[in-house]
């Protein structure tokens, strides 16, 4: 499995989390939720031009992925939509990892997340982000899954629950403790069904939730995240769409 850093599910969670937030939520969160767009967003064209490559190299199973995932007419109105490339998390972990060289992390051990299914070996992955307002959702899908998946997330967040992290970030000091536990996963007809929320504490945003629901349909896996009080996104209602999507491409 690859390796991603905690720096960028760190990075995922603040992006999610200064979005959820108000506009006072400070200027550092700001620059992190812009850094963090930046380097996992990908314009429509460029994630049309992707699946167009990848099937002229044979990956016959990315226009299957691609309209596996929510789309406009799944979201509530006024929903913008963008696809993202999943190739893109591994560039931006390496990224933030060079930005956050001076933090220290505690425990030492979590600092290295490999749990994420979208970039372990042999997968094919898609993705997409909605936004209306300050509210955030994001849509994966991804092959080869299989419950190892699942259990390798819990298996993780058993370990790292909580996250004190430390130091200097370009400059600027950074002190924000990251806590996780599993919470009471959605009703869906899946073989496997995690969720996890997450929480980060830190003086420069508000203390917003970010949840992602884990779901496994034979070899095929999706997931959603979003704040689980977010009076656009009903993040339950759209992890039943989202998997009923992945089960009508199979």
């Amino acid at each position: 499995m690859r390796k991603l850093g905690i720096s960028a599910l760190v990075a995922a969670t603040l992006f999610l989390a200064a979005c959820g937030g108000d506009d006072e939520s400070g200027d550092d969160a700001t620059a992190t939720s812009e850094e963090t767009a930046a380097a996992e967003e990908t314009p429509a064209d460029d994630a049309t031009d992707d699946a167009a490559a990848e099937d002229e190299g044979g990956d016959a199973g990315a226009t299957d992925l691609q309209a596996a995932l929510l789309a406009a007419e799944d979201l509530p109105d006024g929903a913008t939509v963008s696809a993202f490339d999943v190739a893109q998390l591994s560039s931006a972990g390496e990224s933030m990892a060079q930005l956050l060289e001076g933090v220290t992390y505690e425990p030492a051990d979590c600092q290295a997340y490999d749990a994420d299914p979208l970039q372990k070996d042999g997968a094919d992955a898609a993705g997409m982000t909605a936004t209306s307002g300050t509210d955030v959702l994001v849509n994966a899908v991804y092959t080869n899954a299989s419950a190892d998946d699942v259990a390798d997330v819990q298996e993780y967040y058993d370990r790292c629950g909580e996250i004190t992290i430390s130091g200097e970030a370009a400059g600027q000091p950074l002190d924000m403790t990251v806590r996780t536990s599993t919470v009471d996963a959605p009703d869906v007809d899946a073989d496997e069904v995690l969720a996890v929320e997450t929480v980060t504490e830190s003086a420069a945003m508000p203390a917003v939730p970010t949840r992602i629901i884990y779901m496994i349909d034979g070899d095929r896996g999706v997931y959603v995240a979003g704040n689980p009080e977010s009076a656009t996104f009903d993040l339950e209602a759209l992890a039943v769409a989202a998997l009923d999507k992945l089960k009508a491409q199979g």
